[in-house]
């Protein structure tokens, strides 16, 4: 009994710890933070921010809200490692503005991609899916049921090997009234991109990999360096900056660890391994 408890406690403690990356995730700060990236091709209109509510939220007054008459989406992006497990929660009320009880309405959207691969923009479908009908970022390219009362929905994923970028968007369709509250997002190693940040650092090196004492970094601009090392648990082991292109690691236990990297406002993220 007394290691069911323990067992218990151990999962309690990982999941009341785990970092909601999002910014503004419950719209106190109106739209702070959230873009609006897609649409724009063709004749479909440029994808805009929903309107900032501030008499009615899930667990306060405040979220946010779409009439929609086209596709439209609201977004945030982040830096991702690939092997990490990704968490994703959000509460949603949907409803059709036509009254029907059918039909499209909203949904989760979010896809990882590589920004500097040679399709940057083309989603790179998670471990185990083959596109979106089966992955469960992507809501198996269905809707979300209507719900007239806030409900809540959670996804879990794995970063693809060859993805850096994670976009958390949320969808909204012609004809449906959608709300959205109360947003989260959490990985291992992961960390919030802004806009001016999705290039990975120019002529980043990191070396040798696997090693067992120092690191070397090298970059293009060879300035200054941030480099913020973190365990498998999430815990960030080691925080400097970089002497000499070298980081001591001495004293680190082998493992897999990962690697931020931040240099004049841009971020990469590696994988390492400690022998």
């Amino acid at each position: 009994m007394k290691k069911v408890n323990f067992l218990l406690l151990m999962v309690f403690t990982t999941l009341s710890i785990a970092q909601n990356l999002v910014n503004n995730p419950s719209f106190v700060n109106g739209l702070t933070e959230w873009s609006s990236t897609g649409g724009g091709t063709g004749s479909n209109p440029l994808y805009v921010l929903p309107t900032h509510i501030t008499t009615e939220g899930q667990d306060d007054s405040f979220s946010v809200k779409y009439i929609a008459t086209a596709t439209t989406g609201f977004d945030q992006k982040f830096s991702v490692v690939p092997g990490a497990t990704v968490n994703v929660s959000f509460w949603y009320k949907a409803a059709r503005t036509d009254g029907a009880t059918t039909g499209n309405t909203a949904r989760i959207w979010s896809v990882f991609f590589n920004p500097t691969s040679a399709t940057p923009t083309t989603p790179i479908n998670p471990p185990g899916t083959t596109g979106s009908s089966d992955d469960p970022l992507r809501n198996n390219n269905t809707y979300l049921a209507l719900a007239t009362s806030w409900t809540q929905v959670t996804v879990s994923s794995t970063v693809p090997a060859s993805a850096t970028v994670f976009q958390l968007q949320f969808r909204a369709y012609n004809g449906a009234t959608a709300s959205f509250d109360n947003i989260s997002f959490s990985s291992p190693g992961a960390s919030v991109l802004s806009t001016n940040s999705f290039s990975q650092i120019d002529g980043l090196k990191m070396y040798p990999n696997p090693t067992k004492n120092n690191l070397f970094i090298e970059t293009a601009l060879n300035s200054e360096i941030n480099v913020s090392v973190i365990n498998v648990l999430g815990k960030e082991v080691i925080n400097s900056k970089v002497s000499n292109n070298a980081v001591n690691i001495t004293g680190l236990t082998p493992g897999m660890y990962i690697v931020k990297i931040s240099e004049e406002g841009k971020t990469a993220t590696k994988k390492l391994i400690i022998e």
